[in-house]
């Protein structure tokens, strides 16, 4: 049996993939080791996983990232917010990051593989220095792939693939300007930090990195659900949807049963970390199908619910903060959405057609891609309005053909299994070098 040293950021959305595959790992007998935030402890340990919490300087509550970094609030949603998340959320807690993987490793965990997600920066260092002197490093591609290419508008924009020659061409232009102006003091920081541990600078473009330089890299999802790129690496490679583990002990709520009585079922979410705001989408979203008996409606919060949303609820609607997706998406007709990457690909396993209304960290790309598949309608904006909302329900219930592309997308999907995949790509890497690991100076100075 092998030992995986597994690291996330301190997100919901980057901790639980990472967590599931751990479960899965210590069931196939391997000793596994999660290193993330205190706050994940007991779901990381609940895995049969052993932890290590991040260092104490890195160590935060997601949900705390508003009062830690107060001036990202006046930001606008865009470019120069998403520059201001990867320069403090992620260029600066590289070293650190790294220091605590080196600590792990010295402290006599021989791993044979670090798995990270996408944005784990600390595995930079490592990838930067000796081949010999690290475990293999895996990545998980745990939203869509942002990847620059040829064959894509820079990752951010939002736009479709492009469909002419000049198209291309203004995309490439465009590129170059967003990544002179942008996100220029975001590379120069990214490689100041590196040449702080005594790495050289990034050879490309700093958002690349964690795609090309990883041994693997791992996307979960179907290739089906992802722009086609002539210059995909070989070390990408997609795995399939990371699906939510089947509940247990799951109590269905009164109402349960009238799921199955024949009407239409839409469910709306706002996800795990943009829900602080139910206005935003759940809101007008029970409003828009209020008074449309044939619709059944369900909201879920994520959290507590809201006081607006208990008041906002028609006859026809039931809110709840939780209900596991195993259960529920096999229900469902249509799913209004924020565009959270996991909940995406879990409805068009299911082959669930969908609106998506994103306009925060990557989901507008997820929602162009969505619309890109055509399995669902692209809202193009966080906080759409009930006309917008009751428009698109009505256009993916009455035009068959997003249920179509919907279900043409299950049919890719059903032969994966991440899980599976994940763990025989870990098997197949060249084994980690069996020594006394280098001191901490030598790989995160």
């Amino acid at each position: 049996m092998a030992r995986y040293l597994l690291a996330a950021t301190a997100l919901p959305g980057h901790v639980l993939p990472v967590l599931a595959v751990a479960r899965y790992l210590v069931g196939l007998g391997h000793e596994v080791r999660v290193h993330t935030g205190s706050l994940f402890r007991a779901r990381a340990e609940a895995t049969g996983a052993s932890f290590t919490p991040l260092l104490p300087g890195i160590d935060h509550d997601y949900r705390e990232l508003d009062q830690r970094f107060p001036q990202r609030l006046r930001l606008p949603p865009g470019p120069a917010r998403i520059a201001f998340g990867l320069r403090h959320f992620f260029a600066d807690a590289m070293a650190l990051q790294c220091e605590g993987l080196q600590r792990i490793l010295d402290g006599g965990f021989d791993a044979d593989a670090i798995v990270t997600d996408t944005m784990f920066c600390g595995s930079l260092p490592l990838l930067l220095g000796e081949r010999s002197a690290r475990p293999a490093i895996v990545a998980l591609g745990i939203s869509a792939l942002a990847l620059s290419s040829t064959d894509t508008a820079m990752f951010g924009s939002g736009l479709p693939p492009p469909a002419t020659a000049l198209q291309r061409q203004q995309y490439q232009a465009l590129q170059a300007t967003v990544r002179r102006t942008v996100f220029g003091d975001v590379q120069r920081h990214f490689d100041h930090v590196l040449a702080q541990l005594g790495r050289p600078a990034l050879p490309g473009f700093f958002a690349d990195a964690m795609f090309t330089l990883p041994d693997l890299y791992l996307q979960l999802t179907a290739q089906a659900f992802e722009y086609p790129r002539s210059d995909l690496p070989a070390t990408v490679r997609f795995v399939g949807p990371l699906l939510a583990p089947p509940s247990r002990d799951f109590e269905p709520p009164p109402w349960w049963h009238t799921l199955d009585d024949g009407r239409t079922v839409v469910l709306v979410t706002q996800g795990t970390l943009a829900n602080e705001n139910p206005r935003h989408l759940i809101v007008p979203t029970l409003q828009a199908l209020a008074g449309m008996p044939h619709l059944h409606v369900i909201a879920t919060t994520g959290g507590p619910v809201p006081p607006e949303v208990s008041a906002a609820a028609p006859a026809n609607a039931r809110v709840v903060d939780f209900l596991p997706y195993d259960r529920l998406l096999p229900k469902v007709h249509v799913l209004v959405t924020n565009g959270g990457y996991g909940s995406v690909n879990h409805a068009l396993s299911l082959g669930i057609p969908m609106a998506v209304a994103g306009s925060t960290e990557e989901k507008p790309e997820i929602a162009a891609r969505v619309a890109w598949s055509g399995a669902g309608i692209n809202l193009k904006t966080g906080q759409p309005g009930s006309r917008a909302i009751a428009e698109a329900v009505h256009q993916l219930l009455g035009n068959p053909s997003y249920r179509q592309r919907a279900r043409a997308l299950q049919e890719a999907f059903a032969g994966s299994d991440a899980l599976a995949a994940i763990a025989q790509a870990l098997h197949g890497l060249q084994p980690a070098p069996r020594h006394s690991p280098p001191t901490v100076p030598a790989l995160c100075a």
